[in-house]
């Protein structure tokens, strides 16, 4: 903005005229010019002490002071506003982040679980999933009872298990 811009918008900032981007732009302005800044001061002065005197209040003492305490405001809510407003998209942005990480995690575990049933139906009856899956996972809750009876074996001797070694080698 510039010193004739600046000027031009002295009254409406008084009067509080200026549109929120307008605002800002000519406080930024008037801290950094001394000329503009004086400008106004004198208009907010003549400005201010005409509204106390017509509405019958006391008339301040120090406008100055009162000026700079109204920009100092003004430009703390505008920092403020932007502050607010980064936190919120970056607030924003960690949410989308964590529900896009939450999702593909679930994502690649829908896949793996899709992968353990397919290869389950490949092994087929090699696999026997469909007899025993609830025993071999949960062995001590339930007990496979199978009743086999032992063979009657005849007990070898040392020697004789040696000869029958010997005579299959020849």
């Amino acid at each position: 903005m510039t010193c004739l811009e600046a000027q031009s918008n002295i009254i409406a900032y008084i009067e509080n005229g200026l549109d929120k981007d307008k605002k800002i732009e000519f406080l930024k302005h008037v801290r950094n010019c001394d000329d503009c800044m004086e400008e106004l001061d004198i208009y907010y002065t003549m400005i201010e002490g005409m509204h106390q005197m017509d509405s019958n209040l006391p008339i301040s003492r120090d406008f100055k002071a009162e000026l700079e305490m109204r920009i100092d405001r003004e430009l703390k809510q505008n920092r403020n506003k932007k502050s607010f407003v980064r936190s919120s998209v970056v607030i924003a942005v960690l949410a989308i982040l964590f529900f896009a990480i939450a999702g593909y995690i679930n994502f690649l575990e829908i896949l793996y679980n899709d992968e353990q049933t397919k290869i389950k139906e490949q092994q087929g009856e090699y696999y026997y999933s469909a007899y025993f899956d609830d025993y071999m996972f949960e062995p001590e809750e339930k007990l496979l009872n199978i009743n086999v009876e032992p063979e009657v074996t005849t007990e070898q001797s040392f020697y004789s298990k040696i000869r029958d070694y010997n005579a299959g080698k020849r």
